[in-house]
């Protein structure tokens, strides 16, 4: 945290320079109001000096309120380029992640973390950090006024009242912290069910809504509770800092009321009194808040600074070319009930495979260990002879989802990944394409509202436009219509220069154009070869008679 409070240190120090001069301006006033009554109460009343301390009370309250604006703006710039610092950082660090790391956690929580953790660190921790050296100064400033014009019993009385209640607090920090900790984690998860509820939105119609909305109510009232008992808490800490601040007033009042009863002191010095009981007593109870606030974000920070760290990928070999081949040496994976087992295989350079089986078969997973998605239990993937584990290989590789993501721009930003690739490279792979489709895609402003097939087509264009040597696809055409399919599916396995492995459920003659068919059954491969050769196989028609 240290490293984001250093970028707006000039905001903190002008801020608190701001506050300092607004608090020596607000320390005069009672010390003004001393020398009038004192003056009026005497026997010698001099009209220059009476004029003296209008004028001087009447620039104090002005200066009490150029700086306190001074302070504000400070305040707001410094807040807002620490929010904003926080959330630049925290989306890079997010990704940098490998998707494995990545998806260990739930869409929701990271936008929960974005939208409420980090504003909620600005707000309740950061203001109220910086309070507490303004709360500090101001104590300072006005305890020494308060030594310099007030009778040192009753100053005493109020030091010490006032150190006494800087305990509770201390005492209570721990317990609001994890109070607030429950809470920010319960809305981090009802934020998630948010997400699920809308994203299935189809789902929801006169059947289904009430008791959609009856479980939305019950996520909803988790976290109403949660939020209370923090709330609940804060306030009965509060409540007991009041309490401690009136009594220490109370006491205050007495003894200059006695004081001033047996002539000990003077109108003046009584008047001052009520003034500063008044002043100090703020920052000591501004004081209180702020550690409170800033003690309750303890394990909020702490969250927040785990995602930023260094970034994880830093050390692995960038892959520029892709030379020879691929291959899987004894790999297995399992993950829930589902098991790949001692997976063997080669791709060459140049060639086109298509990998056939069963829904969950295998093929899927082979494609997501080859993209670091996710880490084999055991075995080896080499690329070109290098472990894939320690190698970048988005220079070389490009990985196409059957349910590619759209983003909400328009038809460049997504065939570019937001000016990552060339627009040039773009029209040139358009040129090439020569679809009508293409002229629909370009024509949308935000290309999430096209259709399945026109998406689809998307994600291929903007997967041509990275121009990598290896091309893996997850069942890319599920969605568009037969001619489009076969211009762009003739198009992809014609690229003499393209190693392309494709996941597909087509079991015709339009498997002739690959190179190797791969057929996987329960996570092995159990027949390969070209299409002559798999059609003949027992395996390949019983696959055919279930499909």
């Amino acid at each position: 945290m240290k490293k984001y409070l250093y970028q707006i240190k000039f905001f903190i120090f002008m801020r608190v320079l701001c506050d300092g001069i607004m608090a020596l301006s607000i320390a005069a006033l009672p010390a003004l109001q001393k020398q009038l009554f004192d003056l009026l109460t005497g026997d010698d009343v001099r009209i220059n000096s009476f004029v003296t301390i209008i004028v001087i009370y009447a620039i104090c309250l002005l200066l009490e309120v150029v700086f306190c604006y001074l302070s504000m703006i400070f305040n707001w710039k410094g807040n807002l380029k620490f929010e904003q610092s926080l959330k630049k950082d925290f989306f890079r660090s997010i990704f940098s992640y490998k998707y494995e790391e990545f998806s260990k956690k739930e869409i929701g929580e990271y936008i929960s973390i974005q939208g409420n953790d980090i504003t909620a660190l600005e707000q309740d921790y950061l203001t109220p950090l910086v309070d507490i050296i303004q709360a500090t100064n101001k104590i300072i400033i006005f305890g020494i006024f308060l030594f310099l014009n007030v009778d040192w019993r009753i100053s005493i009385v109020i030091l010490l009242g006032s150190v006494f209640t800087i305990i509770i607090p201390k005492v209570a920090s721990n317990h609001l912290a994890n109070k607030r900790n429950a809470y920010l984690n319960q809305m981090g998860l009802y934020v998630s069910r948010i997400k699920d509820f809308l994203e299935g939105f189809k789902v929801i119609q006169s059947r289904t809504r009430n008791s959609m909305n009856i479980e939305h109510e019950k996520s909803l009232n988790k976290t109403t509770a949660m939020r209370f008992k923090y709330g609940k808490f804060k306030c009965l800490t509060m409540a007991l800092e009041h309490l401690s601040l009136n009594f220490v007033s109370a006491v205050a009042f007495i003894i200059a009321a006695v004081l001033l009863f047996k002539k000990e002191i003077t109108l003046g010095t009584c008047v001052a009194t009520f003034g500063y009981i008044n002043s100090f007593i703020g920052p000591i109870n501004d004081f209180m808040y702020d550690f409170n606030a800033v003690s309750s974000l303890k394990h909020t920070k702490e969250k927040i600074l785990s995602y930023l760290k260094e970034i994880p990928n830093d050390n692995l070999t960038i892959k520029k070319e892709f030379n020879d081949h691929i291959i899987f040496e004894n790999v297995s994976f399992d993950y829930k009930g589902f098991s790949l087992k001692n997976l063997s295989c080669k791709f060459e350079k140049g060639k086109k495979y298509a990998l056939i089986g069963h829904n969950g078969s295998g093929k899927s997973t082979l494609i997501n260990m080859l993209m670091d998605y996710i880490t084999p239990t055991s075995g080896i993937i080499k690329i070109d002879g290098e472990n894939i584990n320690s190698l970048d290989s988005a220079s070389i590789m490009y990985c196409l989802n059957q349910h590619e993501h759209i983003f909400l721009g328009d038809f460049m930003d997504n065939a570019t990944v937001f000016s990552s690739y060339s627009e040039s490279d773009v029209n040139n792979t358009t040129n090439k394409l020569k679809l009508n489709i293409v002229d629909v895609i370009r024509s949308k402003n935000n290309s999430d509202k096209l259709s399945g097939g026109e998406k689809q087509t998307l994600a291929i264009i903007r997967m041509l436009t990275a121009n990598t040597d290896i091309c893996l696809m997850d069942e890319p055409f599920s969605a568009i219509d037969a001619k489009t399919t076969e211009l762009l599916e003739d198009t992809l396995l014609n690229m003499k220069d393209k190693t392309i492995i494709m996941v597909t459920h087509k079991l015709s003659e339009d498997l002739r154009k690959f190179d190797e068919i791969l057929l996987m059954e329960n996570g092995e491969i159990i027949q390969k070869g070209s299409f002559e050769e798999i059609y003949k196989t027992e395996q390949f028609k019983n696959l055919k008679k279930i499909s």
